[in-house]
């Protein structure tokens, strides 16, 4: 019987069934046979990082619209339909036919630089072959087309090949079959950076490109396919701004898709940004993959199990089966697209390791397709299709709203990330700061990199000549999606913390170096710093091995300010003792300074860092002693800085503690240790700017004043966590509200809405330090959840610095819920989400605001979505509230003029989930993975291990296999929340400058011995620039590529409607905007914000589309793009509120 099945039917390559199973009768056709094996087929193709994946290709049915060729006997067969030319060369010369489907083949690869390995591991392992199989199949056909993304891998392979190769790569860049598209270092989260860092990125690859292939690589477009949500600073600035006139992705909130596809409705006009409007405009929309969105779409061509089979004379061909479900598959897109032209993403994560397996496929696809005739196939790239999308003449639906936060299905809200993995991202926020001061600091200090001593080790492809080039491409490549938004393996984000602290502390040699010669001291001078780039020298910790050195009686601060405007900078500093004094170099004045002494759980931060694992007594000892912390108290005081310019403060011992009364010449201060409100009375703290009172039975904040506005408040500051769904039904939930979903990396999911103590439930304990500098009031909640709500005078902010860890794994105050096979109780292991909330009595009426990367405040209501979407069904009453909170998030009382917003120092996840609040996630330790692809559960430790508790091979508590080999803190975090309230015009005026304190504080050098400068403070302005301009960018790193040209960035602060005077445009004069000799500006062209290419030019060609706005929309009028005369002598510069204006000026 086996041969009559043979003699019968083929057996398809696809189909690996077992043969025997077949008899004579019945049996099944080799055409169903091979439906069937490419449905499992394309199911099995799933990618967990990939929404096209398994769920959504299973809508993918295709019917036989026509016998198949082998479904007749062998012997009964007439000719085939599709033979191969005879000289096996497939015609693939074909472009767009008018009043036809035009299919866009654009093959692509899709390669995260780091996500389950590193970036490294990734290139040697899987990309370097992507690349150097590319090329050579491209120069086989003219025809054929690639475009790439990730320039920061790009980098990597170029710098390993031979002159030849390079040559024949450029002449397919030039030929357009290499197309770069999106062309940053990376392909960026949009949730987690602020927008420096991505303008930093994406400046970096574009200068890459176009140091390697000149103007015949900008890219046209952007395309982000892989981000778990988008924002609309990424549209405007980092796409339109950027020269990009398209804007592609994989992922979408599914109940927008659904909406959007039955309309043909998945492309639209993205206007962005409220204050520049149509100006900066981008054509965007969500991909269509296989029908459900994603990245790829209904084949691949990746391995061996698919092929195209077109000869006749062997066993499963299936070319005519090919070609009908291309066919159906093109007229299925074409129902729900608009225009003839779709575009088919052919490629997925790493693919064409050996692009034969495409490339050959491919050929025939279109080969064969035009062949039959009823749909049109080509090769393409993002550019000539939205060239196609522009042609048609049509009128587009404009949208202004972004894509947060985003769902795959009703309970599956992309809303963790927001928060996960917090030290990365506070390390790629604090390290942007770095970068941000090297490099003025390189340019005004006149700094060469021949004179830097601490070179990196392991440097990042370099692009520039600068000794920040490194950094910035660490950081760079850090703010992939896979990166700092915390979806990596834990060795993975170890990794990308790696890099940056290797190559900050390049930087951190250049500062000291430029800062020396600034100052008028000796290079050779050593001025150190305590940056955290090491467990043993981190201020956000109170350790500093240059000040808490108990041997010496002095030292000196170089505190340099990077922001184009003066500020009063507190600084403050771990010492031994509370005997010291601080002057003013420059004037030899005495400033205000204050002695507060560390608290336990400040001591204890370093000790968290011990692997305590197998350690004996005598290592133990020696583990604590090489960690403690010898510093007793911290220095606080406040300095004048000047614009984009230093000072020099010098600090020695002295006979008068600071902790006692204290006087000067010029400053008269007092200060109380410890003291507290007698037992059942409210406690009231003040300053000259606010009243805060805690209540004297539950020692919680009560109400805050601001006595400038005259305005008091109810404000309650409560620490809490969420339990983490380990799949389940949700309270509260809409249908259905059950689902295995569990919360992870990328998912939150809480299992309720309750928010829980941080531990047994016991009365808040306050301790208070009272001073006229500086009060404080340190609140403990557990041993794991604390704070200090901080006054400091003259400061228009109240700060609160947040503690949280080591958050349990545990969770022993709860009763036991489970035991074990003895009746023993089993312990809680629950996830835990934590979380900071305020409560105020502001009436907010469900609305709040949160900022877009740093950029425009977007409006946000609860339980709803923009105008563009959909009705929203809520099944996550609280993740599907949350979004990114990159610097601030907002509440306001309109009628009764008073509003708070709350600043952050790292990116969060947060909402207003009640009138009158506002919450931010902080840290979260969850003991499962959401199967999104990370497979490890989110459960970070201090020493980097997460090996608990393993038995040999065995996986640990973190999920992660081992020997057992780590006894280590839970990860611990400190970061700062600083509140504003008063009125809204005022707050909305304080808020902006104050985020920029906050984020880009002065840069600290340090020398263990007191310094005698020549030039002990200078600012290297002329004046400083208005209060709603920063200096964003000036840098020399790309001064060989661009003709000795400097990089020069302004921004505005404010967005429009912000505020009645600060949010209105601002002129500059470029000219006369530096105070040094040489360093005066005498030519300057504005380019587009990766410095690319000729803005003016760029506007003079940019695509213009037809548009009109279906939906309800309360923003105001933008004001018009100022072009920028080159001409003019003074250079004179309009921003308009949130412009970016970026210039390459030339200096004499």
């Amino acid at each position: 019987s086996h041969g009559c099945c043979w003699a019968r039917t083929e057996q398809t390559a696809a189909m690996k069934l077992s043969w025997c199973l077949l008899a004579c009768a019945p049996v099944a056709t080799s055409a169903e046979l091979a439906n069937g094996a490419v449905a499992a087929l394309v199911e099995g193709l799933s990618d967990m990082a990939d929404p096209g994946g398994a769920d959504l290709n299973k809508a993918r049915k295709f019917k036989k619209t026509h016998p198949y060729w082998t479904d007749k006997h062998i012997e009964e067969r007439a000719a085939p339909p599709y033979t191969p030319p005879s000289d096996w060369e497939y015609n693939t010369k074909a472009g767009p036919v008018e009043g036809k489907i035009n299919v866009h083949i654009v093959p692509h690869t899709h390669d995260d630089t780091g996500w389950q390995v590193t970036v490294d591991q990734y290139f040697f392992t899987d990309v370097y072959y992507i690349l150097d199989t590319v090329i050579p199949r491209l120069a086989e056909d003219p025809n054929r087309k690639f475009m790439y993304v990730e320039t920061g891998f790009f980098a990597r392979w170029w710098d390993q090949q031979p002159q030849k190769k390079k040559d024949l790569t450029k002449t397919l860049v030039k030929n357009g079959q290499l197309e770069f598209i999106n062309g940053g270092w990376c392909m960026h989260d949009e949730a987690s950076p602020n927008y420096v860092a991505m303008v930093d990125q994406t400046t970096r690859g574009h200068q890459f490109l176009k140091q390697n292939f000149g103007d015949d690589a900008i890219p046209r477009g952007t395309w982000q396919i892989d981000p778990f949500g988008h924002s609309n600073t990424n549209a405007w600035l980092l796409g339109a701004e950027a020269g990009m006139e398209s804007l592609y992705w994989g992922r979408t909130d599914y109940q927008d898709f659904n909406v959007r596809k039955n309309t043909s409705r998945l492309e639209w006009v993205w206007q962005g940004s409220e204050s520049l409007g149509a100006s900066a405009e981008i054509f965007a929309g969500e991909i269509y993959g296989s029908g459900g969105g994603g990245y790829g779409t209904w084949f691949n061509f990746d391995g061996s199990d698919s092929q195209v089979q077109d000869d006749p004379s062997r066993h499963d061909y299936n070319v005519d089966q090919m070609v009908d479900q291309f066919i159906q598959a093109a007229q299925d897109q074409a129902a729900h697209t608009r225009t003839d032209h779709q575009l088919w993403a052919c490629g997925s994560d790493f693919n064409y390791q050996n692009a034969d397996h495409w490339y050959h496929n491919l050929d025939k696809l279109i080969h064969y397709v035009n062949q039959n005739g009823t749909v049109n196939a080509f090769y393409s790239t993002p550019s000539i299709y939205t060239d196609e999308k522009h042609k048609a003449g049509l009128t587009w639906e404009v949208r202004h709203d972004d894509i947060f936060p985003l769902a795959d299905n009703s309970h599956n809200y992309w809303s963790g990330y927001f928060t996960s993995r917090p030290a990365l991202k506070r390390q790629v926020r604090f390290a942007t700061n770095t970068l941000h001061a090297a490099r003025q600091i390189e340019i005004f200090g006149n700094v060469t990199a021949s004179e830097i001593t601490v070179p990196t080790v392991r440097p990042s492809p370099p692009v520039g000549k600068s000794f920040t080039d490194s950094l910035e491409g660490t950081i760079g490549v850090a703010t992939h999606h896979d990166g700092m938004s915390g979806t990596e393996r834990e060795d993975v984000s170890d990794d990308y913390e790696q890099r940056i602290a290797e190559s900050i502390g390049e930087a951190e040699d250049g500062v000291g170096v430029g800062l020396a010669k600034m100052v008028g001291v000796d290079v050779s001078t050593p001025l150190g710093h305590c940056n955290c780039v090491e467990g043993g020298s981190c201020l956000n910790m109170s350790v500093c091995a240059f000040t808490s050195d108990s041997s010496k009686d002095d030292f000196s601060i170089v505190a340099w300010n990077p922001l184009a405007q003066a500020v009063n900078s507190t600084i403050r500093v771990p010492v031994v003792g509370s005997s010291w004094a601080v002057t003013d170099a420059a004037t030899g004045d005495a400033i205000a300074v204050q002695a507060i002494a560390l608290d336990n759980r400040t001591l204890g931060l370093p000790l968290l860092y011990i692997n305590h694992f197998n350690l004996t007594a005598e290592q133990e000892a020696a583990a604590v002693k090489e960690r403690t912390n010898p510093a007793t108290h911290e220095l606080a005081f406040v300095v004048e800085l000047p614009a984009v310019g230093y000072s020099t403060i010098n600090v020695a011992k002295s006979t008068e503690s600071r902790l006692l009364q204290h006087s000067s010449k010029k400053h008269g201060l007092k200060h109380k240790v410890h003291a507290t409100a007698t037992a059942g009375d409210d406690l009231v703290v003040e300053n000259s700017k606010f009243k805060l009172t805690f209540d004297g039975t539950s020692n919680m904040l009560k109400s805050v004043e601001n006595k400038d506005a005259g305005i008091e408040t109810d404000v309650s500051v409560t620490w809490g966590w969420y339990n983490s769904s380990v799949g389940g039904c949700t309270k509260e939930s809409a249908d259905p509200a059950c689902s295995d979903q569990k919360s992870g990396a990328y998912i939150f999911r809480p299992n309720s809405s309750t928010v829980f103590y941080p531990g047994p439930d016991v009365p808040v304990v306050n301790e208070v330090i009272k001073g006229d500098l500086v009060t404080e009031v340190r609140q403990t909640f557990s041993d794991w959840a604390t704070h200090v709500i901080r006054l400091v005078e003259g400061e228009g902010h109240v700060e609160l610095e947040w503690t949280a860890g080591p958050i349990p794994i545990d969770t022993p105050w709860f009763p036991a819920v489970a035991k074990d096979s003895s009746g023993a109780d089993l312990p809680n292991i629950w996830g835990k989400e934590v979380v900071v909330k305020y409560a105020t009595n502001i009436k907010s009426s469900g609305k709040f605001y949160t900022d877009s990367n740093g950029r425009e405040m977007v409006p946000r209501a609860l339980n709803a979505r923009g105008p563009s979407y959909p009705p929203l069904v809520i099944n996550e009453p609280v993740a599907g509230n949350y979004y990114p909170v990159n610097n601030m998030i907002a509440i306001e009382d309109t009628d009764a003029d008073v509003a708070l917003t709350v600043l952050t120092d790292v990116s969060q996840g947060g909402s207003s989930l009640a009138d009158g609040e506002i919450e931010l996630m902080v840290h979260r330790r969850i003991q499962d993975d959401d199967s999104r692809g990370v497979q490890e559960p989110l459960n970070e430790t201090m020493c980097g291990c997460g090996d608990i508790n393993a038995a040999p091979g065995q996986m640990g508590e973190s999920g992660r296999e081992g020997d057992g080999g780590c006894v280590c803190a839970g990860l611990t975090m400190r970061g700062k929340h600083w509140l504003v309230l008063g009125k809204k015009d005022d707050v909305n005026a304080y808020r902006r400058q104050a985020s920029e304190k906050l984020n880009f504080p002065a840069t600290l050098a340090f020398s263990s011995e007191k310094l005698t400068p020549k030039t002990p403070s200078a600012s290297m302005l002329t004046q400083p620039l208005p209060e709603n301009v920063k200096l964003l960018t000036f840098t020399s790193n790309y001064a060989d590529i661009n003709d000795g040209a400097l990089l020069l960035r302004l921004a505005h602060l404010y967005q429009v409607g912000e505020h009645p005077t600060l949010a209105q445009p601002v002129n500059v004069s470029l000219a006369n905007l530096f105070a040094a000799d040489n360093l005066e500006i005498t030519s300057a062209q504005e380019m587009t914000l990766g410095a690319n290419q000729d803005m003016n030019a760029f506007q003079a060609k940019k695509l213009v589309w037809d548009t009109k706005s279906t939906h309800r929309s309360s923003r105001l009028k933008s004001f018009d793009r100022v072009p920028f005369d080159p001409a003019d002598s003074d250079l004179t510069v309009t921003i308009r509120p949130m412009e970016v204006r970026t210039f390459l000026v030339k200096v004499a």
